[in-house]
């Protein structure tokens, strides 16, 4: 059965054929972009951060050429995958504004080869598990991209960067992460389920819906009433991944919770946002008593001016103050720390969780936290009957960006009210390290898909991994995760039986680059840890490789993606 999911007509037919393995069928770039427009745009520039175009939309067309070979890298598909792209005006203001979309052009169920009937399946992987295309008259993705960005009207103060480095700098919006993030939701990191009515699409769930699950009823969307799905995509800090892949991976992947213990007039332990470039918690903390700001003008308690009134108060202190709309975080923490205060508390300043922090707060070198509008008027409320002590720190026992429960699950976005296009079909914001497929672009990403990869893993998109046809359950199977990867990763392999194991690396031209392992080795599954260095002990550049795995006759190769 086939669904179109969504629909781009076709303005050019340029198609850019990315250079895939022999046993990699690729990315094809589809180019419906006009004359002068676009993938089209003429204008001379100069090359940037390993992107050798010389125009703007060469560089531009080179940044999908780069995505589509990283995720080419990682999935190894033997069918072709086609993403249809432009550059198009999207909604836009001088200070927010969409910066693009992506999705299937066409989803599938009930195909040979699908691991449950009934279920949809994103084109790509629909025809990576079938084997072949199923649907050979459509494009696989659509993906449209906003060109106006740094335009008059259109996040003004921002532009794109085409480089591959991932310095865009303070003002800059990294397109290949954008990119590699959009590309993943037209891969499948999504729900084709409405959040808004709870109703299945066309009347069957995504298989995505196999491992949303509420935390408090325990419940997976797919056994869940249209009431129940809607109530559990605003159930904020409830809607969880229940796939092992993700939850296996998270301890590696996510950093410890921040947060605010309180003792005094009131005792609490309350769940701090991060940012990236703020003063790094501890597990020790800072502890002091805390003070409200007054700055003595407009909102008083955002310190959005300086020097404070109450600036004797506040020296050697924490600082509470009201999120501002008016100054960002960074001003607010800088002038508290400017006033003498030891660390800040941020109280949000609308409904909801606690905010992420963002920009940048170079001169800080004070701790600072986020915490919601109810947890800080919490704190406000027993200034008022006594004094509050504090410790800014980061909590041992707790992931950021998982739930409490034993074993934690990762957290979805689930705002209340629900965001359509956001809510649901992104992991967290709560998560730190930021990751990929959260639903705002962070200045910390770079080419890793980070958890995306294990998240794809869990909706089935490796099946390559089971066995070699005919061999049977026991036979070799063969996956590296992370990866891509800044550190080389684990390798790990099952074998039916003790034998030889050789695993070798190499680079794209077939030269062996590192042999990680040979030796006989028992039947069963092994992990082999490889630490990016060459046969020579140096490290490894970032690339694609091809890791092979030959043993009792038969041989395994996949990609290997390596960032720094």
């Amino acid at each position: 059965m086939t669904a179109r999911a969504r629909c781009f007509a076709l303005l050019a037919g340029l198609a850019l054929l990315l250079a895939p393995a022999a046993s990699r069928a690729g990315f094809v770039i589809v180019n419906l972009d006009g004359a002068g427009e676009g993938f089209n745009d003429g204008t001379l520039v100069a090359p940037v951060g390993g992107n050798t175009g010389t125009t703007v939309g060469q560089q531009r067309l080179n940044v999908f050429v780069k995505a589509g070979q990283i995720w080419d890298a990682i999935l190894g598909s033997p069918v072709q995958i086609r993403v249809q792209a432009s550059f198009d005006p999207l909604p836009c203001s001088a200070t927010s504004g969409v910066l693009g979309g992506a999705g299937p052009n066409v989803v599938d169920s009930d195909f040979a080869g699908a691991p449950f009937a009934t279920t949809w399946y994103n084109a790509a992987e629909a025809n990576r598990l079938a084997g072949v295309d199923i649907d050979p008259a459509d494009d696989d993705i659509g993906a449209q991209f906003n060109v106006n960005v740094g335009t008059a009207g259109c996040l003004t103060t921002r532009s794109w960067y085409y480089g591959f480095d991932g310095n865009e700098g303070a003002n800059g919006l990294d397109l290949l992460a954008v990119l590699l993030h959009e590309i993943g939701h037209g891969l499948g990191f999504m729900t084709l389920t409405d959040e808004s009515d709870g109703t299945f699409f066309f009347g069957q769930p995504s298989i995505w819906d196999r491992y949303l699950m509420d935390n408090v009823s325990h419940k997976h969307w797919i056994d869940m009433t249209n009431a129940e799905r809607i109530a559990s995509a605003i159930n904020t800090g409830h809607l969880v991944w229940d796939g092992p892949a993700v939850n296996a991976a998270a301890p590696h992947v996510l950093g410890k919770r921040a947060r605010v213990l309180t003792s005094g007039a009131i005792v609490g332990d309350f769940t701090s946002g991060q940012g990236v470039f703020y003063q790094p918690l501890t597990t020790a903390g800072v502890t002091a008593q805390v003070v409200l700001v007054n700055d003595g003008v407009g909102t008083t308690t955002d310190g959005c001016n300086t020097p404070f009134v109450n600036a004797a108060t506040v020296a050697g202190k924490i600082a509470l103050m009201d999120r501002s709309a008016t100054c960002g975080a960074p001003n607010q923490a800088a002038n508290a720390q400017a006033n003498g205060a030891i660390g800040v508390i941020l109280i949000n300043n609308v409904a909801g969780p606690e905010p992420p922090l963002r920009g940048a707060a170079p001169t800080c070198t004070i701790p600072v936290t986020a915490i919601s509008l109810t947890d800080g008027n919490a704190i406000k409320a027993a200034l008022g009957s006594g004094t509050v002590n504090a410790t800014l720190s980061l909590d041992a026992t707790k992931l950021a960006g998982a739930d409490n429960l034993s074993p934690s699950r990762v957290r979805m976005y689930d705002p209340n009210p629900d965001q359509p296009g956001s809510s649901v079909s992104h992991f967290d914001v709560s998560g730190f390290p930021n990751l990929l497929m959260e639903p705002a672009i962070n200045p910390d990403l770079s080419q890793n898909v980070d958890m995306t990869f294990h998240n794809f893993y869990d909706i089935g998109w490796f099946p390559q991994l089971v066995s070699v046809p005919g061999m049977g359950t026991a036979g070799l199977s063969f996956v590296l995760g992370p990866n891509p990867s800044t550190d080389g990763g684990t390798l790990r392999f099952r074998i039916p039986q003790s034998q030889r194991v050789e695993l070798s690396l190499f680079d794209l031209a077939g030269r062996r680059v590192a042999r990680i392992a040979d030796g006989v080795m028992d039947a069963g599954d092994h992990a082999v840890r490889w630490s990016r260095t060459d046969d020579r002990g140096h490290r490894v550049a970032a690339g694609i490789y091809r890791a092979q795995l030959k043993t009792g006759g038969q041989q395994q190769t996949l990609s290997v993606v390596l960032v720094d």
